[in-house]
């Protein structure tokens, strides 16, 4: 249980091993929406639909009484698990009470091992960034040091610079030739899996203004009188 909520439990193949399929319908159930991050559209719809409710279930029962014992990362090491919470919360506020770091730390579990490592790998360049300008890691900084640190990183130049159509240009554009691995690219590819959970999340489709609602007559701030196309 975490904020009140029980976090989604992935459970074993029969075959003894991890069900990717399966571990991806527990995880998008217990999320409560369809993820829009990587693997996740390959859950059938009815199945985590159904799961869904015996995980809302689940957190309608009484908590224990004794406090919950810390969560356990299965893909991360506990430094690389204390990175991500501090980064996810840097980058979109309210990822830590969502759940998303957990979340994603389960999420790798099943997904290939080139992506567990691109992603570590984007983690240890935060890291190496932290220690060459302040000889700390990053989740030791100070605030101050972490914003700036990620401002710099938000800022640089990707590996790849963006092609912008034109009339007259083929089509598709062809894409430039990518060039070393920049601390953009790394911070753009943690920001994506971050982002991606927590915006699926049902405090991120609250923020974004879903009600539950399929259809909206009006937003709120964008009424106009009609007048303009």
């Amino acid at each position: 249980m975490k904020d009140g909520r029980t976090l989604p439990v992935i459970q074993p193949s029969p075959e003894g091993g991890l069900s990717r399929r399966s571990a991806l319908q527990t995880l998008a159930a217990g999320l409560g929406a369809s993820l829009a991050v990587p693997g996740l559209a390959e859950a059938n719809a009815e199945q985590v639909h159904q799961h869904a409710g015996a995980v809302a279930a689940q957190t309608r029962k009484p908590a224990a009484a004794s406090k919950a014992a810390p969560y356990v990362p299965t893909t991360f090491d506990a430094h690389q698990f204390a990175t991500v919470v501090v980064l996810a919360e840097l980058i979109v506020p309210g990822a830590k009470a969502s759940g998303t770091p957990e979340f994603l730390d389960k999420l790798l579990t099943v997904e290939s091992p080139e992506t567990r490592r691109r992603f570590i790998t984007a983690l240890g360049a935060m890291d190496g960034a932290a220690l060459k300008a302040k000889q700390a890691p990053f989740k030791d900084l100070a605030a101050a040091d972490q914003v700036a640190l990620l401002t710099e990183a938000s800022t640089g130049q990707p590996s790849r610079q963006p092609v912008f159509w034109k009339k007259g240009d083929p089509i598709p554009v062809p894409e430039t030739p990518a060039g070393p691995t920049t601390l953009r690219d790394h911070f753009d590819h943690i920001k994506g899996w971050v982002s991606g959970i927590y915006f699926a999340s049902e405090p991120g489709l609250k923020e974004l203004g879903y009600t539950g609602n399929v259809f909206h007559e009006k937003y709120v701030g964008c009424e106009h009188d009609g007048k303009h196309a």
